[in-house]
């Protein structure tokens, strides 16, 4: 069952009004999916807007302009060339979102707790005419990674239920050779982007964060502020333990101090890779 939904007031349109009968007819689906379990569909009436172009599997262009990023899921990479390289399944994931809006370009934003992000996108959950989630679609067909980036998590719940139908499946990310778990014993400075990433835990810091650190040039962080979003555990007895960790995985700089304890001892710089996952499904013990 979803949970914390959240509730969206009728907003006004900032694109070319749709027919009344078409309102109507949509506003009577919304009520009835609502009332048998939609999917992964908040309640209210959201808000209309015409596809312009797929950019990616998570990342759509609007007719007023706006870029829109799909909440609740991180496609493969498409190439872009010099830009940016493509990842496995980044074309399959694209064409998926393609052939999504082919019958009907006209979609329903709903919002969440963040509209916007650093990038100046939207942000928002994306549903066809019939009320599909695209997101959902992605997940349960192996073409993307649940992913929810505070405060964005009302749907929370719902899609990870989505992308465990893929899991069990053993669909798309789930069995490309490109998308298996990458050890972190094997990773380089070069590995950042978002990543699948495998490794044991040689050390166990708790500070204000949570510092996981791996057999390799990883670690994993858990601020303050997203420990609420993981359960009650023991982080002391992940020790030893082996993790499947995903999400952006950034180089990380910083100092230690010389073992020489010398006035004139300077620090040592070095540099690591740091992931960041934002919510208990982004990081779980293997074994």
């Amino acid at each position: 069952m979803v949970k914390s939904l959240v509730s969206i007031p009728s907003l006004k349109s900032k694109t070319p009004r749709v027919q009344t009968l078409g309102v109507l007819f949509f506003g009577l689906y919304c009520f009835s999916v609502n009332s048998f379990g939609a999917d992964c569909m908040p309640a209210g009436a959201g808000e209309t807007a015409i596809v312009e172009r797929v950019y990616d599997g998570d990342t759509i262009k609007l007719k007023d302009g706006r870029h829109v990023r799909i909440l609740g899921v991180n496609a493969p990479e498409v190439d872009h060339g010099k830009e940016q390289t493509g990842q496995a399944l980044g074309e399959e994931s694209r064409k998926a979102t393609e052939a999504f809006f082919k019958a009907n370009k006209s979609v329903r934003l709903f919002y969440d707790e963040q509209r916007v992000d650093r990038y100046e996108r939207t942000l928002a959950h994306v549903y066809d005419i019939q009320g599909n989630s695209l997101a959902a679609n992605l997940l349960r067909n192996g073409l993307g990674f649940h992913v929810a980036i505070p405060p964005n998590l009302s749907l929370n719940d719902c899609l990870q239920g989505q992308e465990a139908i893929a899991r069990k499946k053993g669909l798309g990310v789930w069995s490309h050779p490109g998308w298996q778990a990458k050890s972190a014993s094997s990773l380089t400075l070069d590995d950042t982007g978002f990543q699948r990433i495998r490794g044991r835990v040689v050390s166990v810091r708790q500070a204000q964060s949570i510092w996981l650190e791996l057999d390799g040039p990883l670690v994993i962080k858990i601020t303050p502020t997203d420990l609420k979003n993981f359960p009650a555990i023991k982080w002391a007895q992940w020790k030893g333990k082996e993790v499947e960790v995903r999400g952006w995985v950034t180089e990380r700089g910083g100092s230690e101090e010389s073992e020489k304890k010398t006035k004139s001892a300077a620090n040592k710089s070095y540099k690591s890779l740091m992931v960041q996952p934002r919510i208990a499904g982004n990081v779980e013990l293997v074994n």
